[in-house]
């Protein structure tokens, strides 16, 4: 039993656990709004916290808690990596552990356990937000009064390593392709797409004019863009409109631009590139690299050509400023390097 009372307008509760009754007061006003806020939150927090002593609450009971809360916040693909993560990572190791077990040895060995497996910082880094927004719970309910995880030093990311192909090696790569793969890598390589973009794109997104970029996909979900930028209409250069053209007579009849053999398309590009990508850089005795390494390609020769605005190629790439167009691409800019006058003073 369970009720909410007003004591000189300050909401308290009153519950009645094994026989035994318990008040206490929420510090908050008697308004609309916090009764609500205490009958669907903060009054089930108290009930929990006397039917189970602080000392013998399992991780699994807050891994719960933290799931419903990101099923409602978070995006359907956010949601379901956190879900996996949790049950490979966490779950079957640490939930029967007692939170107040959950200490600063046991947060920096779950961390070393990962980079042992030669996970990169960036995984890392969401393994150690999930696992950390968990205890924060905890926190919250006043069950532990320290998150160990804040107390551990993040390690530093490693800038991505940026291997873009040469004008050369792009025409080796068209050369050498046919059919879908021939039409993916050239809209790819000619108009910067991030692979999810490609992924997601649907005939419905192209007319004569504009390629429509409204969303991206992955681990076989649309979504709606990270930022606002990446929501941008493409142009469609003329040396698009072949691909696009020849891919429309492949492809045509289907919702997406680019499908597996199935008719299905593409859940990520893991299948693409064990079964076809590397496959077709070995054979052309080109270094191996990611399928993404064609959005670079394409940000390096427009930087280069000398053509464009850098506000227009930062449009194009889907990025609010410039900043990041000098910050990954500067080493590889030839064209203004090139045009320094060097006979001419500034005084």
């Amino acid at each position: 039993m369970a009720s909410i009372y007003t004591y000189r307008n300050i909401l308290h509760m009153n519950v009645r656990v094994d026989g035994k009754q318990h008040r206490k007061s929420t510090g908050l006003t008697d308004t609309k709004e916090n009764r609500l806020k205490v009958q669907l939150e903060i009054m089930p927090n108290f009930v929990n916290s006397l039917k189970y002593p602080t000392s013998d609450i399992k991780l699994e009971f807050y891994i719960k808690k933290f799931l419903e809360g990101k099923k409602h916040l978070a995006k359907e693909v956010t949601y379901k990596r956190y879900k996996n993560t949790i049950d490979k990572w966490i779950l079957n190791q640490y939930g029967k552990k007692k939170v107040t077990d959950i200490n600063y040895t046991i947060a920096k060995n779950y961390i070393h356990t990962q980079y042992n497996l030669n996970k990169t910082a960036k995984s890392v880094e969401l393994y150690i937000t999930i696992f950390s927004g968990i205890l924060q719970e905890a926190v919250f309910d006043g069950v532990i009064t320290n998150n160990p995880f804040k107390s551990i030093k993040k390690r530093k990311k490693k800038k991505p390593i940026i291997v873009p192909f040469s004008a050369d090696e792009v025409r080796l790569l068209l050369e050498n392709t046919t059919g879908w793969l021939h039409n993916y890598i050239g809209l790819a390589s000619h108009t910067g797409l991030r692979s999810g973009e490609m992924l997601a794109l649907k005939w419905s997104n192209i007319d004569d004019k504009y390629i429509y970029i409204r969303a991206t996909r992955d681990r076989g979900i649309d979504t709606e863009p990270k930022t606002v930028s990446s929501v941008r209409d493409i142009p469609i250069f003329d040396t698009v409109r072949g691909f696009i053209q020849k891919q429309r007579e492949l492809t045509g009849h289907l919702e997406y631009v680019f499908n597996s053999k199935l008719d299905e398309p593409w859940c990520h590009t893991g299948s693409i590139c064990e079964f076809h990508w590397y496959p077709l850089l070995d054979r052309l005795g080109l270094k191996r690299r990611r399928i993404y390494e064609l959005r670079h390609t394409f940000a390096t020769n427009m930087l280069n050509s000398g053509y464009f605005k850098v506000t227009e190629i930062a449009h194009l790439m889907g990025h609010t400023t410039t900043e990041y167009l000098f910050n990954v691409y500067s080493k590889f800019i030839e064209s203004e390097k090139d045009r320094i006058p060097l006979d001419k003073s500034i005084y």
